[in-house]
């Protein structure tokens, strides 16, 4: 029997983590695109992330399968001013626009307006974070091994050892096994928001 091993990811892990990412939420990447983009768009806003904070994306592997992710960011701003400053709007412009992305202008309005109404809810009183949970993601054939909850625990260390005090993400309320492991590791509600597939609850642990 292969064992499962959760370690960091490297920057080679990145079209496994976007291909994985696209299976798991295939659902939602066709509400937001009409339609499957191809590969390299997944590719390039993970490589994004990687870059970002290379520390904070962990990758469960089976054998040398990437089977899940977490990428659990303690300062989420980061992200942002690397995507502003480090050239990658632009890159992505240039690619949308040439058609190596594989979708049109009216996915581009639907993200756009779904990342506005998560940032405004991200620096609202009392639901503000820099930790976070930005992406996790279990291939269907392992779900239910506990493969999410050990990603978590890793995730949670590295908060730990960053002195993060507030960690947040969001999560579908009809999610039920999602929740149930937030909820088993001390995360709580904290509210709600909306994008344009429907409400996120809010979820939050203060770490000791």
């Amino acid at each position: 029997m292969v064992q499962i091993v959760i370690e960091n990811a490297n920057e080679q892990d990145v079209p496994a983590i976007a291909a994985l990412f696209t299976e798991s939420f295939k659902e939602s990447v066709l509400h937001h695109c009409g339609r499957l983009p191809k590969p390299l768009a997944m590719q390039d806003v993970f490589s994004l992330v990687y870059q970002a904070e290379p520390a904070a994306a962990f990758v469960a592997r089976s054998g040398s399968e990437v089977i899940g992710y977490c990428f659990a960011p303690v300062n989420l701003s980061a992200l942002w001013m690397r995507a502003i400053t480090g050239g990658h709007i632009i890159k992505w412009a240039w690619r949308w626009l040439t058609g190596r992305y594989g979708f049109g202008l009216h996915p581009v309005k639907i993200i756009i307006l779904n990342k506005i109404a998560f940032l405004c809810s991200s620096v609202k009183p009392g639901k503000a974070a820099n930790a976070r949970i930005l992406s996790i993601a279990v291939a269907e054939s392992y779900r239910g091994q506990g493969v999410a909850s050990r990603l978590m625990k890793a995730a949670l260390e590295y908060f730990k050892a960053n002195n993060a005090s507030l960690v947040r993400l969001e999560v579908r309320p009809d999610n039920a096994p999602a929740v149930k492991v937030y909820k088993n590791l001390g995360f709580v509600e904290g509210g709600t928001t909306r994008d344009s597939q429907g409400d996120w609850l809010i979820m939050f642990k203060e770490m000791e």
